[in-house]
């Protein structure tokens, strides 16, 4: 989120599309004020009702969070001055027309001289060390899985064609390019190679850029492995190798390298 802060300001309203249990959202809200508005769609009924209960824990009130599709974004032409999602476009699939028909959607909501915002990796370029069969047969999992979905696995590799035929201007285009890295307990890396450009409405994109720790991403991918819904989506994909036995050696995996001092994994 680091390549949109500094063009977040009090007062705007902000949509994040696929906003799971609301962390980010939230984040968003504080920063706009009480003056502000910002609102979180999700198709999983569990993460919005996660992300109301955590507004409420924080106090927060300028925020909203709903159940909704990002095909037909339940909101008039030009209400946000920021549109964003991260990690939303690879499972777009092809049938419903794919990361482009949710650009679109993403565009018409945005306002006029406002920012549409996605941020996107690159899922086949990781690579890990303790190099642990555990982690990379998690990766193939998820890979496999958006691959027989009809899904697009590297968004981030193709998201100006994408948006060109979005219907942006790719000279009203900004984009930052990243390496990211997870490797000690306290702090993380962000490497942006990017160049200012104004426009009318314009795209900004992230191409896999995270600022995190190890301890934090560790942990959420032993918690996601874990899930009863992993093993499941995977047998439902028809993934040859998905069971339970499988599911455990990978959840040891994740729990063998957040624990391993010098362990690091980077992504583009």
């Amino acid at each position: 989120m680091s390549f949109l802060v500094p063009h977040v300001k009090p007062g705007m309203s902000i949509l994040d599309v696929g906003c799971g249990p609301g962390s980010i959202t939230l984040g968003f809200a504080e920063s706009v004020g009480p003056r502000g508005k910002v609102v979180g769609l999700d198709l999983g009924q569990r993460a919005i009702a996660t992300a109301n209960g955590l507004a409420k824990e924080r106090g927060i009130e300028n925020s909203e969070f709903l159940v909704g599709n990002v095909y037909s974004l339940p909101f008039p032409d030009e209400s946000f001055d920021i549109v964003y999602c991260h990690q939303v476009l690879t499972h777009c699939l092809a049938k419903d027309g794919g990361p482009v028909a949710a650009l679109k959607e993403m565009r018409r909501v945005c306002k006029a001289g406002g920012i549409v915002a996605p941020r996107e990796g690159i899922t086949n370029t990781g690579r890990n060390y303790p190099e642990l069969p555990g982690l990379e047969q998690s990766m193939e999992w998820l890979v496999q899985r958006v691959y027989k979905n009809g899904g697009e696995v590297d968004p981030g590799a193709r998201l100006h064609e994408f948006a060109e035929k979005a219907g942006f201007d790719k000279e009203k285009m900004r984009f930052k390019v990243g390496l990211s890295m997870w490797m000690t307990p306290e702090g993380g890396l962000f490497v942006p190679l990017a160049g200012r450009i104004k426009g009318w409405r314009r795209l900004l994109i992230q191409i896999c850029v995270v600022l995190t720790e190890r301890l934090s991403y560790g942990s959420n991918w032993t918690a996601r492995t874990s899930e009863p819904e992993f093993l499941e989506r995977a047998m439902e994909a028809g993934i040859e190798n998905a069971s339970k036995e499988e599911q455990i050696k990978m959840i040891q995996a994740w729990q063998a390298w957040t624990e391993t001092d010098g362990a690091w994994r980077y992504a583009k």
